[in-house]
């Protein structure tokens, strides 16, 4: 982790009663089940997970996937729950050939 990125996660601490508006952001995330709604989507969907998340475990990302008709999974080996900072490259190449597949024509 370079000490920029660093010091981008600790900005949010400085703020007054940050550690509230976490809490009620955790508490509050997952009140709707949206579930049934998913294959109402109509634009391209990329699904990104590392193979090694440990905050939203992989099968419920493969589960996200196969619910919204059309979408693609992206798993990155070796990589945990930010993968757009823990294995940018591998994250990027999944973008990008997203994009060109599903959006640039």
């Amino acid at each position: 982790i370079t000490p920029e990125i660093y010091e981008n996660y600790q900005k949010p601490l400085e703020v007054n009663n940050w550690d509230k508006a976490l809490w009620e952001l955790t508490r509050d995330s997952g009140r709707e089940d949206i579930t049934g709604e998913l294959d109402q989507f109509q634009m391209p969907v990329l699904v990104i997970t590392g193979d090694d998340d440990r905050i939203v475990p992989t099968a419920q990302s493969l589960k996200l996937a196969a619910a919204i008709p059309g979408s693609q999974l992206a798993v990155i080996p070796a990589c945990g729950h930010v993968p757009q900072e823990e294995c940018p490259q591998a994250f990027m190449d999944a973008l990008l050939k997203f994009l060109d597949e599903s959006i640039i024509k």
